[in-house]
Parts: structure tokens; sequence; C-alpha cells
């Protein structure tokens, strides 16, 4: 049962605890101009009778409920390169580095290898070739790069895929997910609360970013975990995308032409 009740857990975990650090921020804000309950008029004091009626059990569960909303409205979900973004971006930036994906070296390895046996990337090339054999292995990246980008982007398909595949390998996706939302949602409201904090009382506070950029960095860390998954999981042949496929009138990822 607590198997079960996981998944729904993770995701009220990180809009609540986001939410609730928003509420300190605003709180910090604002403090001065909430009146107290003998001075409060017109909302204040119908807020503060609320209060009495329902007690500090229901002030409790509203205060969570507004938190959870908060956190809603502004939490950053875990996505991979927006494969119509890419091309955009890579007028600004290196074309390489802006379509890849984050995925660890290794799961971009049996990537690259599964490519080779389906005949999409050509086998490697001895050592001998020189210049020419270094600019082949770099084109033969880059359309590793796109391969692994567009699976990617079908990830709300193939997770749903993956979890009629395998629960089990679905389950260490979803919790890979849950905590990289959670560390880098923390993060980025912990950001906001440092700005408050340095603002109104001391700079001292921004050391407190300190916490932010560790958390972050272990969010990023949780993301390339996720996508690992769903790398193996096609590597392994459990999930088919519709980018290696060409299903659905999408082409295939090409396959290669004799050189």
């Amino acid at each position: 049962m607590l198997a079960n009740l996981l998944p729904g857990l993770r995701d009220v975990r990180a809009p609540l605890s986001t939410g609730c650090i928003w509420i300190l921020t605003l709180w910090l804000v604002f403090e001065d101009r909430v009146p107290t309950q003998q001075r409060a008029r017109g909302l204040w004091a119908s807020l503060y009778r609320l209060g009495d009626v329902v007690g500090p059990a229901g002030v409790l569960a509203s205060g969570a409920f507004l938190a959870y909303l908060i956190g809603a409205m502004l939490a950053v979900r875990v996505v991979t390169v927006n494969a119509q973004e890419a091309p955009r971006a890579a007028r600004f930036w290196d074309a390489s580095r802006t379509i890849t994906p984050r995925v660890s070296r290794l799961a971009f390895n049996d990537l690259v290898g599964f490519l080779q046996d389906k005949g999409r990337l050509p086998p490697p090339e001895s050592e001998t070739n020189g210049g020419r054999g270094l600019q082949r292995e770099r084109g033969q990246r880059l359309m590793a790069n796109l391969a692994a980008r567009d699976i990617l982007g079908e990830t709300r398909q193939l997770r749903t895929k993956l979890l009629i595949a395998s629960y089990d390998l679905f389950n260490e996706y979803d919790r890979a997910v849950g905590e990289a939302e959670f560390r880098k949602n923390i993060a980025y409201a912990l950001v906001g609360l440092t700005a408050v904090l340095s603002w109104l009382h001391s700079p001292w506070w921004a050391f407190l970013l300190v916490v932010s950029v560790r958390l972050y960095v272990a969010g990023v860390v949780s993301e390339r975990s996720a996508n690992d998954v769903i790398i193996q999981a096609v590597v392994a042949g459990l999930v088919t995308p519709v980018a290696l496929s060409g299903a659905a009138g999408v082409p295939a990822v090409p396959a290669t032409r004799g050189q």
C-alpha cells in the first residue's frame, strides 16, 4: 500500500515544500502590514474570526493548501532539451552544446552502440585515419546527441510505455524525477528567501546561496539519472520511441548512407 502512495507523495512534496518557503518569504516582506487581531478591520477581521471558528488544525490545513497552490503555480518541471527550441537557440550559442541532453557518459555510449547495432550510425573507424576519423567521430556524436534529444523529447509518452513494460524501472525513473523537481524547486525558492533576508536583515544571509547551488546541482544529477533510465530502457528494447521507429508520420532517425 505504501508503494502505491509514494508516486502521489512525490507529486505533492515539491510544490508543498516550495510553497511554504515562498509563504515565509512573503511574510518577511509584508509582516509589518498585517494588523494584529485587536486592530484588524474588514477582511483581516473576518480572517481572524474564521481562524477562531476552524481552530488551529483548520488554520494549519488552510495554510498547507495555500502553500501547495503557490508552489504548484511556481513549480518548475523537469524537462529535457526541447526539440523545437534547440535549433533557434543554436543561432545564439554553440549548436553542439545546445542540443546535448543531460545524460551520463555511460548511457550516451550505450546509446551510440545501440544506434550502431541498428545501422543508424556507422561503426567506429581505426585511429589511423587521423583528422578525417576525428571529424567523422564528431559527426557521429552529433547524430547521437540528436537521437538522444528526440528520444527524451518523447518522455511523456515513453514513461507510460515504461510503466507497462517494467513497473520497477518506472518507479526508479519516477523517483529520480521527483528528487530532481524537489531539489531544483527548493533551490529556486531559497534564492528568493535569501534575497529577502539579505535585503531586510544582513548581507551575510547571502551565504545561504551556497545551499541553493548545492541543491540545484543535486537536482541536475537526479535529472540526469532519470534521463539515463529512459535511454537505457530504449537500449534494452523495453520501449520504442517514435524517433527511432518513424511511426505516426514522424521521420525516424536516418540510417547512415554509404561513405
